[in-house]
């Protein structure tokens, strides 16, 4: 996605302060991938739009080969650099061709918020080229909102920041919506290509549009995705990250950062003074995941 090579854009910002995912999503993926097939492999898998290769990171213990790939030099080069070791191959190249992977190679696919950059159909057809006939294609993202549980009145005042076109909304790279909307186009193109076994949760209930009538999801009780404890501070930090508010300054470079305007309104109306506060947020999720539509005899 153009914004995250741009020079204004911080890879390492991005690296330092985006949420990290829960060790137990890796093993989430894995149960599903074996549980109609226990015989299925895990020798081989890619992370595609790897970024700084956060959710990539977690993928070594678990499978033999590991590939990241981003269409962005600038966030591989932060991947590698936070890299402890040499065992992941990071290789710059669009999620809609791959043409380095061979036709029924790939166990398990994965793509960590990061589905909604992508030509659907295109990135579709080539998930459906690489991966084996009882591969694992999981998609799963973080809208980037919350619900404050103790403070619900910030609630608004996030997502009227995050998505007024007044404020920072109109200056999202399109693709912005796919995600916000619970990867429910995702769900339809699987559902149309009669991909199998398709199961796509969310958590809460409260995703725009959910749960959808066309496509149901399934709510989950728990998070399932993000491992992320937030304070005010970290919360900047991690608003700092979108790249809505890259392109916003580069428009409005005398305005206020618009991350400490953010949390300096929700602070006011939550009536805290304590930059370093646990909060107790519940972070909107989505993770779908389906297997390759199987070969007609």
């Amino acid at each position: 996605m153009a914004t995250y090579s741009k020079p204004e854009y911080s890879a390492n910002g991005y690296q330092a302060n985006r949420p990290r995912y829960k060790a137990s999503l890796v093993d989430t993926i894995i149960a599903y991938h074996k549980k109609n097939d226990p015989t299925a492999a895990t020798d081989f898998a890619v992370d595609v739009a790897t970024g700084t290769g956060i959710f990539a990171r977690q993928l070594p213990p678990h499978f033999k080969r590991v590939v990241g790939t981003d269409v962005s030099p600038k966030m591989l080069q932060s991947a590698r650099d936070a890299s402890t070791n040499n065992s992941i191959e990071y290789v710059e190249a669009a999620s809609e061709d791959m043409p380095f992977l061979e036709s029924g190679s790939v166990d398990v696919m994965t793509v960590a918020t990061g589905a909604h950059w992508f030509n659907i159909e295109n990135f579709v057809k080539e998930a459906r080229r690489v991966l084996k006939p009882n591969g694992t294609l999981a998609i799963f993202g973080y809208p980037g909102f919350a619900h404050f549980v103790d403070y619900p009145q910030c609630d608004k005042i996030l997502k009227d920041y995050g998505l007024g076109d007044d404020k920072l909304g109109s200056f999202w790279d399109r693709g912005r919506e796919v995600l916000v909307n619970g990867y429910r186009n995702y769900h339809k193109v699987f559902a149309r290509d009669s991909w199998t076994d398709i199961q796509r949760y969310i958590y809460p209930d409260t995703i725009e549009g959910e749960p959808s009538t066309e496509v149901p999801p399934i709510i989950s009780s728990n998070p399932v995705i993000m491992d992320f404890d937030v304070t005010w501070r970290t919360l900047q930090d991690f608003l700092l990250t979108w790249s809505t508010l890259t392109l916003y300054h580069k428009k409005y470079p005398e305005r206020e950062n618009a991350a400490k305007s953010i949390v300096r309104e929700m602070m006011a109306a939550a009536e805290s003074t304590d930059m370093d506060e646990r909060l107790n947020l519940q972070w909107e999720e989505i993770l779908l995941m389906c297997h390759p539509p199987q070969a007609v005899e």
